[in-house]
């Protein structure tokens, strides 16, 4: 009896065994193996490998700088001591679901100095730019009297004309009507930006960043989708998107500015770099640049920072007597250590070239010009990761704003 309840035994063992590897074969856990010339090969699916992209070396950012508050996205020209703030949304349509593919839009609403546009009377200006990545522009700028443009607090709660945005971190809903600066063409756009990353203040000049007078802060690689409708024809439109938020107070001169670029590009690779670059004017040393930002972020949350770089204008367009707008720009920064002392050697180079771009410009006697759209990059990047050298090629597209003043 007992021998046979043994056999009983090995047989259901053997059953469950059975069973068992039956199982895990299905499953995909038992790897499956071919015979050829005498030799066991792995499946195809077995020899799946994924690449991951490797990323720079990240900088140490305060906490402090990752935070807004809905005070800071409001309004700050009703304080005494500021009288220039700026507002400026921008957007590359790079997803393939993008009835318009690669086209991209500027939009900013501005409550600016009356010195700033000297000899106007309408320091309030309003921009709205559409451009296609074959050098079609719709839109333009317009600067208006004192009053025109309307903002509150708190969250962004802006409106020049019909054109108007609102919303609080980490959501907002732009709309933009190029009638509003006097284009012929019926363009509305209506976007909305969803932030997937933290913001990040660019400079400010105490922890309490909405009692600044001097700040800014960008938003970088938001979700943007929505509709654009072009002369009574209606697009969807989706891809990455840009908001940068910026006030000054009445010390800072236009006379100490020559001007600025702000570059934000969407690489291929999904990375998102963005480029501000402040000018001292020619009546003070050429080598201070007080205000200059290069930030690489791979994801939204790992960044990596330049305070110090060159971008050097290349092709230069003449726009009034000696001051002359960029068309191509190359840039390059380099660290050699991290914050640890760490051996990184980091080397950032960068071609960048306007593509669709709109120019305004108040000569005599005000004498600024802006220039913004599309831009396009190509370059490398490399450093040192665990004693080994990482390099990759870069490419992708982006916006751009220059301003220059005499």
């Amino acid at each position: 009896m007992k021998m046979r309840m043994k056999k009983i035994d090995i047989a259901v063992l053997i059953a469950v065994i059975l069973v068992a590897a039956l199982f895990f074969y299905k499953a995909g856990y038992i790897p499956t193996y071919v015979e050829k010339e005498g030799k066991e090969e792995i499946t195809p699916e077995e020899n799946i490998t994924i690449e991951r992209i490797p990323t720079p070396p990240p900088s140490f950012i305060l906490p402090s700088r990752k935070a807004i508050t809905s005070d800071d996205e409001g309004c700050h020209f009703k304080s005494l001591l500021v009288n220039r703030e700026w507002w400026y949304f921008s957007a590359i349509f790079d997803s393939e679901n993008s009835e318009l593919k690669n086209w991209g839009i500027v939009v900013s609403f501005k409550h600016l100095a009356y010195g700033d546009l000297f000899g106007e009377l309408k320091p309030d200006v309003l921009t709205v730019v559409l451009f296609d990545d074959k050098g079609n522009v719709y839109g333009g700028v317009i600067n208006e009297k004192r009053g025109t443009l309307d903002a509150t607090s708190p969250g962004v709660d802006l409106k020049f004309k019909n054109s108007w945005a609102q919303g609080e971190y980490p959501r907002w809903h732009l709309h933009a009507e190029t009638r509003d600066v006097g284009d012929n063409h019926r363009v509305v756009i209506d976007l909305d930006y969803e932030a997937h990353s933290l913001p990040i203040w660019i400079y400010d000049t105490r922890f309490n960043n909405s009692k600044s007078k001097l700040a800014s802060y960008a938003i970088l690689g938001c979700n943007v989708s929505g509709e654009i409708t072009i002369d009574g024809r209606t697009y969807k439109v989706k891809g990455t998107g840009f908001q940068e938020h910026s006030w000054s107070p009445i010390y800072v001169r236009k006379s100490s500015i020559g001007g600025w670029d702000w570059i934000q590009l969407k690489l291929d690779n999904g990375w998102i770099i963005y480029i501000s670059k402040f000018y001292p004017s020619s009546k003070l040393l050429s080598k201070i640049d007080p205000f200059g930002r290069l930030i690489i972020t791979p994801d939204g949350e790992s960044i990596t920072e330049f305070r110090t770089f060159c971008l050097d204008a290349k092709s230069k367009e003449k726009i009034f007597l000696f001051t002359k707008f960029p068309a191509r720009f190359s840039l390059s920064a380099k660290k050699t250590h991290n914050i640890l002392l760490e051996r990184i050697d980091l080397k950032l180079n960068l071609e960048i070239e306007t593509t669709s771009t709109f120019q305004k410009v108040w000569k005599f006697p005000t004498y600024v010009g802006f220039k913004m759209g599309g831009c396009k990059a190509t370059g490398t990047i490399s450093w040192l990761e665990d004693g080994e050298e990482k390099s990759l090629d870069l490419s992708g597209v982006g916006t751009i704003w220059t301003t220059r003043l005499l």
